[in-house]
């Protein structure tokens, strides 16, 4: 788990505390572990089946599939999901998930760090009516890209979902190299496609698909992309703005 200085983290697939959560395997990867002081990142495999449900009593919990296919059970209500979903978790909703496959990977970014939660709950597939769930589930494909500088990204779980704390963001970076930054919110970073170098306070680390970031507050950065394929990175913030704010000085 290279660390990149002033708590910069890059983890590797595979590092990070494992539990198994019925037929979810949840690896966790940004948390207090490595001193991330709100949010908390994991990546889940699923097996065949229904997982059991979770419950976060007081944390956002925003969820980007990264690889197969199947259901989400939010209070019962059923949203099919594929790779490029993403998903919005209010506190208190009961969540589960289901795939026919075995195949499904979901990246999740929880808000404040996981303290009181369930996560072996009998799995919920029937619905309240009298609970509204109708909008926190969207596609990266459905939503409208927004350029910064040569790089561009599209904005996912948002306050449109009613997510308050954090703002999940699909991002694409071409061959280049970005002027080192600083953001004023905490972030957590997957790798989705492509490969590059990820600089910080100094230092840097290869990444590739499957890779983590945990970054700081207030931290010099700059992800480097020497290939022709792109980068394609899904990132999570908190406190919630806009990816394209960035300070230089």
């Amino acid at each position: 788990m290279p660390e990149l200085g002033s708590g910069c983290r890059v983890i590797e697939p595979e590092e990070g505390h494992v539990s198994q959560e019925g037929t979810r395997r949840r690896r966790r990867t940004v948390g207090a572990a490595i001193a991330a002081r709100d949010i908390e990142q994991s990546v889940s495999q699923f097996d065949q089946g229904l997982s059991p449900c979770q419950v976060n009593p007081s944390s956002e919990e925003v969820h980007y599939v990264s690889a197969g296919s199947g259901a989400c059970y939010i209070d019962g209500h059923r949203y099919d999901i594929e790779v490029g979903s993403s998903i919005y978790v209010g506190p208190g909703a009961e969540c589960c998930f289901e795939t026919s496959g075995g195949d499904l990977e979901v990246v999740s970014v929880c808000c404040p760090q996981i303290a009181d939660s369930q996560f072996d709950l009998p799995p919920r597939t029937t619905p309240d009516a009298s609970i509204d769930r109708s909008d926190v589930v969207v596609h990266e494909r459905d939503r409208k890209s927004i350029p910064t500088g040569d790089r561009w990204f599209k904005l996912l779980a948002d306050k449109d979902l009613g997510c308050q704390r954090v703002t999940q963001f699909i991002g694409f970076i071409p061959k280049s190299e970005a002027p080192e930054h600083y953001h004023t919110y905490e972030e957590a970073i997957y790798i989705v496609e492509g490969r590059g170098v990820m600089w910080a306070d100094g230092k840097e680390a290869s990444v590739a698909a499957g890779s983590c970031i945990y970054l700081p507050r207030q931290v010099k950065h700059s992800v480097k992309n020497f290939d022709d394929a792109p980068i394609r990175l899904m990132g999570v913030f908190h406190p919630s703005g806009s990816p394209a704010v960035r300070y230089d000085d």
